[in-house]
């Protein structure tokens, strides 16, 4: 009785209610909808795929995908290989690691992750870009594109970390053509990628390729190269090139090394006698609790890895317009893990050889 009171004096206050709670369901549900198209646009696949911002504003998936993700369809620009993506829309797959170290602007005809396939009897093979730019490689006024591909060894790695022959290619600006060197089986197997600079003239573009080991010491291979006369051509030979200073280890008493460069004299005192490793110098008979030294010259030799670099990284420190390159070199003794020593070194190139230009012994600090 008291509702239809309420009914027959207010008929205003139910019609007004029913207007409310009406609109109020128009909201959320728009406002799901909004929810859920957001976060169809976030997501682009698995939860451990996401795309980032790069420095040049464009997009670059983090995931790291095998090469059973990957697509092909036909590259444009009379070129004979297969592109995941399309020149308007770029959308590289690439590890986040190849991403962090990569500066350029991908080629929009390769993007890292698609397919390559060169048509030639002897190149025939499919194979995958790692890295790719498009730049004036050799000087002629065109520009040119510049890949880094190779086959997957093990197609259940993520892309880029199980890689075999692996080779530069230049697809020629003016003739479409393509010129590619194909680096050792042996050179590494992570994560290939190169960056292009002035290494021996200003404004002249060279590619430093970089490829890491995937072993325990942290290895870096690098092939610095360039686009002459429509050839890939060696800038400095690779055996010089990934040498790296020649070091050397004497122990001395008191849990004491000296760190030696053979060629130049450069040296620097470690002083371990409070470190973590002193209990494995004693268990394994190198020095006793006392610190003195009981093995001879020989043994330690043997003991010592010198690991080349670690890093091979061109900045220009003298603002004229050509890169040197800055390497890192980790010292170790006995085990991979005791690190005891960094090197770090800056090399310019002159004359298709390295010329060292300064050089820096450190204890290594966990």
């Amino acid at each position: 009785m008291q509702t239809r009171n309420i009914f027959n004096r207010s008929p205003g206050v139910i019609i007004i209610t029913v207007m409310i709670i009406c609109a109020a369901g128009i909201i959320v549900a728009f406002n799901y909808h909004k929810i859920f198209d957001t976060d169809a646009v976030k997501v682009t696949g698995p939860t451990n795929n996401r795309q980032k911002d790069t420095a040049d504003g464009n997009k670059t998936d983090t995931g790291l995908k095998t090469s059973d993700d990957l697509n092909s369809t036909a590259n444009e620009k009379n070129s004979t290989a297969g592109n995941t993506s399309s020149g308007e829309n770029p959308d590289p797959i690439v590890s986040e690691i190849t991403a962090a170290h990569t500066t350029h602007q991908y080629s929009p005809d390769f993007v890292p992750g698609s397919t390559f396939t060169q048509d030639d009897p002897e190149n025939g093979k499919t194979r995958y870009v790692y890295d790719s730019t498009r730049i004036d490689a050799d000087g002629d006024g065109a520009a040119d594109d510049v890949l880094l591909v190779g086959e997957n060894e093990d197609t259940s790695a993520p892309f880029g970390y199980q890689t075999r022959n692996l080779a530069v290619v230049v697809r020629d600006g003016i003739t479409g053509k393509f010129a590619d060197f194909l680096l050792p089986q042996d050179f590494g197997v992570m994560l290939p990628r190169f960056s292009i600079g002035s290494f021996t003239a200003a404004k002249k573009n060279e590619i430093l390729v970089s490829v890491e080991t995937g072993g325990s010491g942290g290895i870096v291979l690098c092939a610095l190269l360039a686009y002459e006369n429509k050839k890939i051509v060696s800038v400095v030979s690779q055996e010089e090139l990934n040498r790296g200073l020649d070091l050397n280890i004497v122990c001395l008493p008191g849990f004491k090394m000296k760190i030696i460069d053979k060629n130049t004299g450069v040296n620097s005192i470690v002083d371990f006698h409070d470190g973590a490793a002193v209990p494995l110098y004693i268990d394994t008979g190198i020095y006793n609790k006392a610190g003195v030294f009981l093995k001879d010259q020989s043994f330690v030799d043997d003991e010592v890895m010198n690991d080349v670099f670690v890093s091979l990284d061109p900045d220009d420190d003298d603002g004229d317009g050509t890169l040197e390159l800055h390497g890192m070199q980790r010292i170790s003794f006995i085990a991979h893990a005791n690190t005891v020593a960094l090197a770090e070194s800056v090399w310019s190139v002159k004359d298709g050889r390295l010329r060292l230009v300064s050089e820096k012994i450190e204890a290594y600090k966990s």
